[in-house]
């Protein structure tokens, strides 16, 4: 059975946040000669929080929960740039210092109209996805895509953000393309970048129908799944975590699934971390869960579940199950399909929204 690989390299976000204090993330923009840059678009990685900075160069997120947050500054001419920040018990200042922009490009690829057809339908397909959402999303302006090969790998990347329409979930989502790699061979995808959304404005009836579509994204999701480990109840709603053994396909496991606090350790108040650096197998299945019966067999091989996930995480992941600044990510699977049409924002709740 193939299996087709994806490392994500942008940063994956999620919430469910009760009441709690909230603090600020603030700072300045300036140049490397020391000069306010004004008018710098700042945006929380994954999040709905966009602003400009100021003729001072400033700018100020406020109602910020404890956390960790990839803030991002763009600005047309300079080098994109991003800071971890990692909000505890106080508020948190970012000073970015942007650098004048260096274009690098690989051989762009002008050939004809079909070349290009077919270049961008390979990109559509693995970097928005293929499920049931990302046929209702469209890239507004893809004119502004650049396409390169080697061998058997095709490169895109872009000078400005890519506007896409997800109309099955009502986002709007800009995002920033940093590296887009699709390797025909390996069929494997490589992208990084980062995104900001906006909710499109719809009729009551349309806010319900993307209401029930953004519930279904999120069920079962890596979002869904952080989130339930964070909270320690992730067989409660509805996943199952196995320990998997070796490091090819079809996979050997464990059959009897480990529970979340045999998973992760609490760092502190605010974060978790794996205790388990290699792979684990996740599948969502709530019926499953609910006629469990305790395994008594040995390593199992097994073929990857429609709903089964491969996960391997070194990273500290947060109550909204945000793993911003992670050493070591890599999914497989039914995870590893979703792509930017099955993404949610940050300030997600799958009770309100």
């Amino acid at each position: 059975m193939k299996q087709t690989i994806i490392f994500i390299l942008f940063t994956l976000f999620c919430t469910g946040v009760n009441a709690q204090e909230t603090f600020t993330i603030s700072g300045t923009v300036t140049n490397a000669k020391a000069e306010q840059i004004e008018a710098a678009t700042i945006f929380i990685d994954g999040s709905q929080k966009s602003t400009t900075t100021n003729t001072k160069g400033e700018f100020k997120f406020s109602g910020i929960v404890p956390g960790t947050y990839q803030v991002v500054v763009n600005m047309l001419g300079y080098g994109s740039i991003k800071q971890n920040a990692v909000v505890l018990e106080k508020s948190v200042v970012l000073n970015f210092t942007l650098e004048e922009k260096q274009i690098i490009l690989d051989e762009v690829i002008i050939g004809d109209n079909n070349q290009r057809k077919n270049f961008l339908k390979t990109f559509t397909k693995y970097f928005m996805g293929e499920s049931k959402n990302a046929k209702e999303c469209k890239i507004l302006n893809t004119d502004i895509i650049d396409f390169s090969t080697e061998k058997a790998i095709l490169k895109a990347n872009s000078p400005d953000f890519l506007i896409i329409e997800n109309r099955k979930l009502g986002y709007r989502i800009k995002y920033l393309l940093r590296k887009f790699q699709y390797n025909k061979t390996a069929d494997a995808t490589i992208y990084d970048g980062e995104s900001i959304f906006e909710d499109i404005k719809g009729s009551n009836e349309e806010q319900q129908t993307w209401k029930a579509n953004r519930k279904m994204a999120y069920e079962g999701s890596l979002m869904h799944y952080l989130r339930a480990l964070y909270k320690n109840k992730t067989q409660e709603e509805g996943f199952l975590t196995h320990v998997i053994k070796n490091v090819d396909f079809p996979l050997m496991i464990d059959p009897t699934p480990v529970y979340t606090e045999q998973l992760i350790e609490r760092a502190d108040s605010n974060f978790i971390t794996f205790k388990y650096k290699k792979r684990l197998y996740t599948v969502y299945d709530k019926k499953k869960v609910a006629s469990l019966a305790p395994s008594k067999g040995s390593w199992e091989i097994i073929e990857m579940d429609e709903t089964g996930s491969v996960l391997q995480l070194d990273a500290q992941v947060d109550v909204r199950g945000s793993y911003a600044g992670y050493k070591n990510l890599l999914i497989q699977g039914f995870w590893g399909r979703k792509r930017i049409a099955d993404q949610l924002p940050l300030e997600y709740d799958p009770d309100t929204q």
